[in-house]
């Protein structure tokens, strides 16, 4: 029985490292691809586990089924739960085996069980998404093991050494399967890290030249179009003040290009967040119908280049009230501190975004406006980087975003 259960493990492994191979060799799989794919390869483990080396004869000793449904619930979604449960449930009913009735309740109880922890399971640390697996782990252990009880199946034959033994292998296997998901997941990240900080640096590259071969020309006709500008009247001076307006438009968006090829930090200095705050509010354009409110702890401060740091958040938060616009919604700062990080949450209430959309935020010249360049977010994501901070966004469609901006808080020095 024991020796069966080791030979399990290798049923239940073996998907995952496909799974791994697969997902570490196309990184343009989509979210729901890689669910039904993890639901797939799971409910193949669960079938394996239960016909091979030998059919069960049991649903207690026989098999490690409940790993795999744990694993492509937290890890593949409701989708890729849902597929390995279909395929437990065929499985069991075609090995016609008594006690289908117990199995079902006991698989679906595991199931709904498990589904409790879906909703947040990938925000959390990967320490925490353990401790949730291993614990599930033990619950569908004691579940099962009662049910071998009420259909009088296992405890007489295998004992109380016997079902130490099962309970140990469940969370050995357990614990190698969320090892192997937790590399997958930390190495598809870096690859994407990398794969981002190659096309960051040759945009860079490509930004800095043609930024600094335009803007000079593009100084010259700004000059020209002001001087022209003092001796034109009527129609002719409105044409000239709209082409000096587009001319200052691409001018900003050329010093826009120029912030992201080199976001140093010139003069770096101790920097108080609610007057940072205070002047990003006064100098962002808000619109008639959303409202701006600032709500910052006292004495929060950090190191940074004050103008460097103001033009990134300001670049987030006019993002947030252009997104609020069709809302006529409003937009919330709140800045706190958190151990040693000064901690800017930036929420609106407006049209939301997919997660596929949250996850190219920040991609070269990728905007969810129609009238965006995406510069903008690029160059608060480089400048925030520059200072040792991150910005992460989360996102629910129609109903509104929140963009976190966590920077190293100044460390005081006593005299």
């Amino acid at each position: 029985m024991i020796k069966d259960l080791l030979l399990d493990i290798l049923d239940i492994l073996f998907p995952l490292l496909l799974y791994q191979f697969v997902i570490l060799t196309r990184s343009t799989m989509e979210t729901v691809q890689k669910q039904l794919l993890l639901g797939l390869l799971c409910g193949a483990g669960i079938v394996s586990s239960m016909l091979l080396p030998t059919v069960i004869t049991n649903d207690f000793e026989g098999d490690l089924r409940s790993i795999p449904l744990i694993i492509s619930l937290l890890y593949g979604g409701y989708i890729g739960g849902f597929l390995s449960l279909a395929s437990l449930l065929i499985c069991r009913w075609f090995i016609a085996m008594d006690g289908f009735v117990l199995s079902l309740v006991a698989s679906i109880a595991i199931s709904i069980g498990t589904a409790f922890f879906v909703a947040r399971f990938d925000k959390r640390q990967p320490l925490h998404r353990l401790t949730i697996c291993m614990g599930l782990t033990l619950a569908a252990f004691f579940l099962l093991w009662f049910t071998s009880l009420l259909s009088d199946q296992a405890f007489e034959r295998t004992g109380l050494s016997g079902t130490v033994q099962i309970g140990l292998l469940h969370l050995v296997t357990m614990c190698m399967s969320v090892y192997l998901m937790e590399v997958s997941i930390q190495t598809h990240s870096l690859q994407k890290q990398m794969v981002g900080t190659e096309k960051l640096n040759a945009i860079s590259q490509l930004s800095a030249s043609v930024a600094h071969e335009i803007r000079s020309p593009l100084t010259a006709v700004k000059g020209f179009l002001q001087l022209v500008l003092r001796d034109v009247d009527g129609k002719n001076k409105e044409y000239l003040e709209m082409a000096a307006d587009e001319v200052s438009r691409a001018e900003y968006i050329i010093n826009d290009f120029l912030n992201f090829a080199k976001p140093q930090l010139e003069t770096i200095e101790a920097l108080s967040i609610p007057e940072i705050l205070k002047q990003v509010k006064e100098s962002v354009p808000s619109g008639e119908n959303v409202e701006l409110f600032v709500a910052s702890d006292e004495n929060l401060t950090i190191r940074a280049d004050r103008f460097k740091i103001r033009q990134a958040l300001f670049h987030i938060v006019k993002n947030s009230l252009d997104a609020s616009v069709s809302t006529e919604s409003s937009v919330s700062i709140t800045a706190f501190r958190e151990s040693d990080t000064v901690c800017i949450s930036i929420r609106d209430q407006g049209v939301g975004m997919t997660e596929d959309e949250v996850a190219r935020l920040g991609t070269p010249f990728y905007s969810t406006k129609t009238n965006g360049t995406g510069l903008g977010l690029m160059v608060a994501f480089k400048i925030i980087h520059a200072i040792g901070g991150k910005v992460e966004f989360t996102s629910v469609k129609g109903e509104g975003t929140e963009a976190r901006v966590s920077l190293p808080a100044a460390i005081s020095r006593n005299p």
